[in-house]
């Protein structure tokens, strides 16, 4: 079974050009517990003296806490890491105003079509819960899986495609972090976070491609 969270950074509005889904990959039960625990651990440092442990998030971090966090999420080859990238200008269906839910769903299989292709197994992948409704969440999870099983590695596997509260899901904080060191790249044109991150990065998608911003 392969394991996939997945979290955002941006949004499909009008603030921002652009817009990211960044995906933590694990093929071993090891790895997630690893990064579990990478998670669980900085949320004690960063609490410090505090009573309540606060989810880890990469927009309320300083540089040091990013860059700590960071290092030791990618520090092993046991988590690989996926990204798209929209440059929202340049997407038609957000400019003739198409349903939100339809542009993210279309993003979320291009994102997702990266690592169908790698893996021959089932999959878990699990979204941060606040990203989707219910009612959009179900027409995700149909998009996405009738899409995959057009893949022949895919013929035959298990995919299920779940929600989760990123609050408590020390993954998708995970999943966070690189969505917003991305985000940062692109959108800020800082790249420090982000290329601590290259090393684990199999691949990316930029869309619309053809009409992507030269310097990215």
């Amino acid at each position: 079974m392969i394991y996939v969270y997945i979290d955002e950074s941006g949004n499909l509005g009008k603030s921002g050009e652009y817009f990211v889904l960044s995906a933590v990959v694990f093929d071993t039960e090891k790895g997630r517990n690893r990064v579990k625990r990478v998670i669980r651990k900085e949320q004690l440092i960063v609490a410090g003296s505090k009573e309540k442990k606060n989810e880890i998030k990469f927009s309320r971090l300083g540089f040091v806490s990013r860059q700590r966090i960071l290092n030791k999420i990618v520090r092993r080859a046991d988590v690989d890491l996926y990204y798209f990238v929209a440059y929202k200008p340049e997407v038609m269906l957000l400019n003739e105003g198409k349903s939100k839910n339809l542009v993210y769903n279309y993003f979320a299989w291009l994102l997702c079509e990266q690592f169908f292709k790698k893996y021959n197994d089932d999959f878990m992948i699990i979204f941060d819960q606040r990203s989707t409704t219910v009612k959009s969440m179900n027409s995700l999870t149909d998009y996405i899986k009738s899409n995959a099983f057009t893949l022949a590695n895919l013929v035959r596997k298990q995919i299920v495609v779940n929600q989760a509260d990123s609050k408590t899901n020390f993954l998708l904080q995970a999943a966070d972090m690189v969505a917003g060191a991305t985000y940062q790249s692109y959108n800020n044109k800082l790249d420090h976070f982000f290329n601590i991150l290259k090393t684990r990065v199999i691949d990316f998608d930029e869309f619309p491609r053809g009409g992507f911003p030269e310097e990215n």
